[in-house]
């Protein structure tokens, strides 16, 4: 069965492997091992027990990886590949039972970008109304050996916690969306007692579909896919009882940013192309009698912020002298403006500064983060009554927040 099944991911995947292998392919997976075999409590120093599993990785990915670039120089059929993916990847797992430490561990689950996060009441049968769980949309890590991602959700109970409070999210919550594939990040937001989600399709055109959920995100349905493309995740928010979508376009399209509108979800309007453009996907958030835009500038990755009253024209442009090549992230706590990012540097650590007008910025330390370097990563911002709640993938997602 196994030789069956691997056979049946190799006559499609395998024929480009060697190319992407030269780019980093399996870096995707390097995380996927990591936690695979964890210490039992017994023993008495974790560096012993641990040595010989991170030997034990490196010999296997230096055979796995040698072996392949041989097997594809030889140009070998499928049936042999197939029998040394089997092998190989059973080794690890062997010497693991041989030796004693194959005590899998229970991972959380992960995402290369930026989550997205909203709060919302919903309605049930029209007439009781509850609070709903802070909802996480990501997009999962692909998986080499299975060769797709997906977008999945996870719940987190906003009462549950207590200021400030952290924790990374666990695998066994996590539902998927129709088995919806996407891009990149998606996008969250409650409008009307509904939680809507946008992100960009996996396909060739990358165009952006949206979906929407009345029951707090147990079940999706409406689904529309628009007629523009980008190659990042879009945004998000409500502004003046209207729901916003902002994008970035393709980089043969100069990599602009857009916005348009709707007033229930289905229906877009007012198409408007900012003279901006940027490096990655943009947040959008409002406060006030404002509309705010946040993004990455194309050519010197400097974080730019515009404002606009109408949510068509944008300006009072303030650059900000921080640099990312990631998506910024947006949020409220009802008083300050709060804008989020991963620095561009080696460390990759999670910056935030907040406004009261969008104009005037203070820098603030990120005091619901835990200690580096667990405060790495791709953030995204929602705000919940008084509690500003920052997630973020390092890759592992993690949920932290603060109440005011």
């Amino acid at each position: 069965m196994a030789i069956l099944l691997c056979a049946a991911y190799t006559k499609t995947k395998i024929e480009g492997c060697a190319e992407k292998r030269d780019n980093g392919y399996w870096k995707a997976d390097e995380w996927a091992d990591d936690k695979y075999y964890r210490c039992p409590k017994w023993q008495p120093g974790r560096i012993f027990c641990c040595t010989p599993v991170w030997i034990l990785k490196v010999i296997r990915k230096a055979f796995h990886w040698l072996v392949h670039k041989v097997l594809a120089a030889w140009k070998s059929p499928t049936f042999l590949m197939c029998i040394f993916y089997v092998v190989s990847l059973s080794v690890s797992h062997w010497l693991g039972k041989l030796f004693g430490f194959d005590i899998p561990a229970i991972t959380s689950p992960t995402s290369p970008f930026g989550p997205a996060i909203a709060y919302g009441r919903h309605r049930i049968l029209q007439a009781e109304e509850r609070s709903t769980p802070v909802i996480m949309c990501w997009t999962e890590t692909a998986d080499p050996r299975v060769g797709y991602s997906g977008l999945r959700l996870q719940y987190e109970q906003l009462q549950h916690y207590t200021a400030p409070f952290h924790s990374a999210l666990p695998q066994y919550n996590t539902k998927s969306v129709d088995g919806e594939l996407s891009h990149r990040g998606p996008a969250l937001a409650f409008f009307r007692d509904k939680f809507f989600l946008a992100w960009t399709e996996k396909g060739k055109g990358h165009r952006i579909s949206i979906t929407q959920s009345a029951d707090g995100g147990d079940t999706w349905s409406n689904k529309i896919t628009l007629e523009i493309s980008s190659p990042s995740a879009p945004a998000l928010a409500v502004f003046r009882d209207r729901l916003y979508l902002a994008w970035r376009s393709k980089p043969r399209q100069g990599s602009y940013l857009n916005i348009m509108s709707s007033a229930d979800g289905m229906r877009w309007i007012n198409e408007t192309k900012m003279g901006a453009r940027a490096e990655s996907g943009p947040a959008l958030a409002s406060l006030g009698s404002l509309l705010f835009i946040a993004w990455s500038n194309k050519d010197s990755y400097r974080l730019n912020v515009r404002s606009s009253q109408d949510g068509i024209f944008f300006n009072n442009e303030v650059t900000i002298d921080e640099t990312t090549d990631n998506k910024p992230a947006l949020g409220t706590d009802g008083k300050c403006l709060y804008l989020a990012w991963q620095e561009k540097s080696d460390k990759g650590l999670i910056k935030m500064q907040r406004s009261r007008n969008g104009t005037d910025w203070e820098k603030i330390s990120v005091s619901p983060l835990p200690a580096w370097p667990l405060n790495t990563g791709n953030p995204g911002l929602a705000s919940a009554d008084r509690c500003l709640i920052i997630g973020w993938a390092n890759p592992t997602l993690h949920i932290a927040g603060k109440i005011y």
